[in-house]
Order: structure tokens, then sequence, then C-alpha cells
């Protein structure tokens, strides 16, 4: 009897490592695809988080640049005595609002920025985890085609082995 359970357990170990294959087989190439994918997006995300870069680099030029050309024409006496004259005084104050529009905006790019580099850093991270779980998977699926194979020449060979004492096995219990 002793027999019959080792080659039921080896028959089933077999099957077993079999199933363990064509699961993990089919989650490989799932994971695959889903890296594929991921990978796409980290590169996409990265790009749009170069032209953000870019943008706002020239955003601070144009800033620099404004608040420059502000401060010259208010240290110069006639321009603040023109806007006053012909506009009330208004040139000024629109020029210290757009100043402070710019820097709001900065301040809004700066922080889309950060989070952009953050969400692209858990983006990478996550890649690289997925990646270090599929190579694992491959080694998993390779042990399970090695058990496969083993469990099954062990089964065909103990079967072999063991045929006639199996037959009189079956031939005691059956009526």
């Amino acid at each position: 009897m002793v027999k019959v359970f080792a080659l039921l357990f080896s028959a089933l170990m077999a099957v077993a490592s079999v199933g363990g294959y064509v699961y993990l087989d089919a989650k490989i190439i799932t994971g695959e695809i889903q890296i594929s994918e991921g990978q796409t997006k980290v590169d996409e995300g990265q790009s749009a988080l170069d032209k953000g870069k870019a943008k706002l680099t020239a955003g601070k030029l144009a800033l620099a640049e404004g608040k420059a050309e502000y401060e010259t024409a208010h240290d110069n006496l006639f321009m603040i005595f023109m806007d006053k004259l012909f506009n009330n005084g208004n040139g000024f104050e629109n020029g210290r609002k757009n100043i402070a529009e710019g820097i709001k905006h900065i301040a809004q790019g700066e922080a889309g920025i950060n989070a952009g580099e953050k969400r692209l850093a858990a983006g990478e991270l996550e890649l690289h985890q997925g990646k270090e779980q599929l190579k694992l998977a491959r080694g998993i699926r390779i042990s399970c085609a090695l058990g496969a194979i083993f469990f099954g020449v062990l089964s065909i060979a103990l079967t072999i082995l063991w045929r006639r004492s199996l037959t009189l096995v079956f031939k005691r219990v059956t009526p």
C-alpha cells in the first residue's frame, strides 16, 4: 500500500508542478505587458517633467526680465510722472500686479514640478519592484518545470518498476 501512496504522491506532485508552471506562465506574460506599459508611462512622465522644467525656467527668466524692466521704469522719475499724468498711475499698478501674478505662477509651477518628480520617482520604484518580481517568477517557473519533469519521470519509473507489486495490490483490493 505504501507503493501506491508513493506513486500517487509522485503523480500529484507532477500535476501540481505543471499547474504551477501554467499559472506562473500566464502571470509572467501579464506582468511583462504591465512592465512594458509602465516603462512607457515612466518615459512619458520624464518627457512631461522635462517640458515642465523648461517652461518653468522660461517663466522665471521672463519674470526676472519683467522685474528688471519694472525697476528700471520705477527708478525713472519722468516715467512715473508720465504714468500719473496719462494713466492715473495705473501703469505701475498693473506692473506690480503682473509681477505678483508671475511670482504666483512660478510658485505653482515649482510645486507642480516637485509633485511630478515625486510621482516619477514612485513610478520608477514601482517599475523596478515589478521587474524584480518578474525575475523571481521566472525562476520559480523554471523550478516548476523541473519539478514537473522530475516527478513525471519518477512516476513513470515507479510504475514500471512496481507494476507487478501494484497489480497484486489492486487484485487484493477488488472483491
